[in-house]
């Protein structure tokens, strides 16, 4: 009986110990004021299925691809013919400029209003880019916030942001 009870006791001491450890290795403290919803892609390189519109849109669409891509972060944005996730363009009946939405942890769809944009953007080019570039700062699992140097502030001035900026880079660099 005294071996049950001490290998009971030794399961259990052990237990414990593994709950402490995977705990620890869970909670990676966030950095001050990061801004993440968790709601991204497992990993942050992300294949888009390629996509195809005229000249106007092309432009911006893959400046954003571009702008993400450029940045010191593991953040790479690539096409590819396997890939589910998508970047469409329509008319959508709704307000907002762009939507992103996880279909899987490695997938995505990112939608793109041309009826709001078209009415809002007094420069078109730069409106698209930094509206892409926020909704792939969502599938980098970035949050909105209220922080005027951030591509993922609401509020930001589409029309002259178009590249994340400092704070955006470190949020990935700190999630990935």
């Amino acid at each position: 009986m005294p071996f049950r009870r001490t290998s009971a006791k030794r399961s259990s001491i052990v237990a414990a110990a593994l709950a402490v450890a995977l705990a620890a290795v869970q909670a990676v403290p966030a950095p001050a004021l990061a801004h993440w919803n968790g709601t991204g892609q497992l990993i942050a390189y992300i294949g888009i299925y390629p996509y195809s519109y005229n000249s106007t849109w092309m432009t911006p669409l893959n400046r954003a691809l571009s702008n993400w891509n450029a940045t010191a972060s593991p953040a790479s944005f690539y096409k590819d013919t396997l890939s589910g996730s998508t970047l469409t363009v329509t008319n959508y009946s709704d307000t907002w400029y762009g939507y992103y939405q996880a279909c899987g942890s490695s997938c995505m769809y990112v939608r793109v209003n041309s009826r709001t944009i078209n009415r809002d953007a007094s420069n078109f080019s730069n409106f698209v880019t930094s509206v892409v570039v926020h909704e792939l700062g969502h599938a980098l699992n970035l949050a909105h916030n209220s922080l005027s140097a951030s591509i993922m502030n609401h509020s930001r001035n589409r029309n002259s942001m178009t590249t994340p900026q400092a704070h955006d880079i470190a949020d990935v660099n700190a999630y990935y």
